[in-house]
């Protein structure tokens, strides 16, 4: 009687088909690009500041594409002032966004972030006035 050998296969000895790299490109939606799956990690910053000596970190932060969002419920009314200042005046020269999150918290966006917020804009009052959002 002959012998027939049989071979199996199993999934370590299947030869698997050829996989072709994706060729996945960036869409451009005016003039921002959209993040796709092929990008490399997003970074966001977030940040309760003590002082306003830590507006320049900050701001790199910005200048390297990254949004920043910050935290100023416990910080004195004044400096709090100052530092949203700064980073305002930064974030319209490197062509950014600014979202208010709730009081006191915010969103610097650079130029390649898009927000989509569907949070009702209140007016950013810095008169001392007892419904400000900074007290």
């Amino acid at each position: 009687m002959e012998r027939k050998s049989v071979e199996t296969r199993n999934s370590f000895t299947t030869p698997r088909p050829e996989v072709k790299e994706s060729k996945v490109v960036p869409m451009q939606v005016q003039g921002k690009s959209m993040i796709t799956a092929n990008t490399a990690p997003f970074k966001l910053v977030v940040i309760e500041p003590k002082g306003f000596d830590e507006c320049p970190k900050l701001v790199d932060n910005l200048k390297a594409k990254k949004p920043v969002i910050i935290n100023l419920e416990k910080i004195e009314t004044d400096i709090a002032r100052k530092i949203f200042d700064f980073l305002s005046g930064a974030t319209y020269a490197l062509n950014g966004t600014v979202q208010k999150i709730a009081n006191n918290i915010f969103v610097f966006a650079p130029e390649n972030v898009d927000i989509a917020a569907n949070v009702e804009h209140k007016g950013i009052d810095f008169s001392g006035n007892p419904k400000s959002p900074w007290r």
